[in-house]
């Protein structure tokens, strides 16, 4: 069982802000979403992120990650299972919630 939006985000039922809303339309633990929809629903939010990290940091410090990186995704690609995934994003996430 996954807990609600309210436990990972400040969003009360009813205080009428966009989190409130959003967990009125696609369910307070997302079950009105199917996996492609979750997937997509994650993708902009890491985009989103990701495009505020880039603007914060500047364009150089991004082009040397995306430079080390590069082989990294390809090898992820290449060689990391399907059913890995999800446990390296949870790990990854889990990482940047609490990085400074």
């Amino acid at each position: 069982m996954t807990k609600p939006i309210g436990y990972y985000c400040s969003v009360t039922p009813g205080d009428g802000s966009f989190l409130d809303e959003l967990q009125e339309e696609l369910g307070s633990t997302f079950e009105e979403l199917n996996r492609i929809e979750k997937l997509l629903l994650l993708h902009t939010l890491t985009t989103n992120l990701l495009q505020t990290e880039i603007i914060l940091v500047g364009s150089y410090p991004s082009d040397q990650a995306q430079m080390k990186m590069t082989p990294v995704m390809r090898d992820i690609n290449k060689n990391l299972l399907i059913g890995e995934h999800l446990g390296l994003i949870d790990a990854i996430v889990n990482q940047l919630k609490y990085q400074r």
